[in-house]
């Protein structure tokens, strides 16, 4: 079965980008932080592209669980394993909807940098750096986004405005539902965007760490942001 691949190697290093001399970077990486995803956004597991294929290849959706074959080995996924992989909020919102219109209309003031509320889609040149970073983050490691980052869509608009404001997530359904929707996507002989670290696959090499390479010349930490 054809399908095209795109994995996402993308990994935070906290201890260090919150050591940036940059408050906005530093308050942006905060929230990552607090919002539940840390666990998710520095796991240290890397992927095999082919190992990743076949995960997906080879995936069906049984009752509610994710199965595969990757060699000899048979592989079960569920909500449940995120949780415990990555250490993710199991209680909160998975609605955007539900997040007050007030809130809402903050956040987007903060991501325009003006009193005009920033509208998706937008391009997000017209965001502070830290929040066109944050986009980027949200659309490769939580939206399995492929290709150009340029325009901010109103699915990692609302992710970015839950994370901003603080609000508490249930990211384990949330991701889990983005692994449904891939495999139910590749089931159909759809374009498939593979998730960056499904528990099953494992690392070789380095590749989009965010927190060791050269940031803006106007900071004096290191950040990396390999994001493609």
């Amino acid at each position: 079965m054809a399908s095209v691949v795109f994995v996402n190697a993308l990994q935070v290093n906290f201890d260090s980008v919150l050591t940036v001399e940059h408050s906005g970077m530093v308050n942006m990486f905060k929230s990552l932080e607090d919002s539940g995803l840390k666990g998710f956004l520095e796991g240290s597991g890397w992927v095999y592209e082919e190992a990743v294929l076949e995960f997906f290849t080879n995936a069906k959706i049984l009752a509610g669980t994710i199965v595969s074959l990757v060699g000899a080995r048979r592989i079960a996924i569920t909500k449940d394993t995120l949780i415990e992989v990555f250490e993710l909020t199991s209680e909160g919102i998975t609605n955007f909807l539900t997040i007050p219109k007030e809130t809402a209309l903050e956040i987007r003031r903060h991501f325009s940098g003006s009193d005009e509320p920033f509208k998706a889609p937008n391009k997000k040149r017209d965001m502070p750096i830290e929040f066109r970073l944050l986009h980027d983050i949200v659309a490769k490691a939580l939206c399995t986004k492929a290709g150009s980052f340029d325009q901010v869509t109103s699915e990692t608009l609302d992710l970015m405005i839950a994370i901003t404001a603080g609000l508490k997530v249930n990211w384990a359904q949330i991701l889990f539902q983005v692994l449904l929707n891939m495999v139910q996507t590749l089931n159909d002989n759809l374009r498939v965007s593979p998730f960056r670290s499904v528990p099953t696959a494992y690392s070789e090499g380095e590749s989009g760490r965010i927190g060791e390479a050269e940031f803006p010349e106007s900071t004096n930490k290191s950040v990396s942001t390999n994001l493609y």
